[in-house]
């Protein structure tokens, strides 16, 4: 046991679950045996409390790090901000700049439109989603988030999103209301969602493009199919 597990103990006397993200908790990857805290990285490599060295082969910041730590021309332009002011009652003009780079990106997009989180990002996305349909049903496959619309899913069957992020995950505290609002089905079981469509009231397909594996020929056309029917 390094100061990377006694601290992971002490932080779960402290915070619940440990810390604020499921993908960085030492359980997901070797438990009571995983660094857990890191005291500097570079690169690809990751430094833990007790200054053992590591080859970051695992997710990267949760795929954030994609140019690497410690770049330093993203430092370097992070510490001008900084210095700048990186926060004030006015709007900072690289929201505008940012935007516009994101719609020129996407061509399908004519706005964007910032979120603080990927679950919130998903939860902006399902509610103008809902309103443009007229439908509250929402078909889903993959993981989205943690907001009472994706958990609802686990109201009356908690097995639900066992095959999307973790099974046996407890709905406690989601409106029971919520109850029949939104339906799982499997990525590349066509046959699921049309069922799902035939059988409840879909305004919404809600689903990773691409998960650890690759698409079946044809599976995403034909969602978009039924996506516009």
């Amino acid at each position: 046991m390094g100061k990377g597990q006694d601290l992971w103990k002490t932080a779960k006397t402290v915070i619940p679950g440990g810390n604020m993200l499921l993908s960085k908790r030492p359980e997901m990857f070797l438990p009571e045996q995983w660094p857990a805290y890191f005291s500097k990285a570079a690169g690809c490599r990751v430094w833990d409390l007790d200054g053992r060295e590591y080859i970051d082969m695992s997710i990267m910041g949760i795929g954030c790090n994609t140019l690497g730590y410690g770049r330093p021309e993203v430092d370097d332009a992070v510490k001008r901000t900084v210095d700048l002011g990186n926060m004030a009652t006015l709007n900072a003009p690289e929201e505008v700049e940012l935007a516009q780079r994101l719609i020129d990106l996407h061509p399908w997009a004519d706005m964007a439109r910032f979120a603080r989180s990927g679950g919130e990002a998903n939860a902006i996305a399902i509610r103008i989603a809902r309103a443009a349909s007229g439908k509250d049903g929402v078909a889903l496959c993959g993981y989205h988030g943690w907001h009472d619309w994706y958990l609802a899913s686990n109201l009356g069957d908690e097995s639900k999103l066992a095959g999307h992020l973790l099974p046996g995950l407890s709905p406690n505290g989601v409106p029971k209301s919520l109850r029949g609002s939104v339906f799982t089905f499997n990525y590349n079981k066509l046959d699921e969602l049309e069922a799902l469509i035939r059988r409840e009231e879909i305004g919404v397909i809600k689903m990773e493009v691409s998960r650890n594996y690759d698409p079946d020929p044809g599976f995403l056309v034909s969602v978009r199919k039924l996506a516009d029917q």
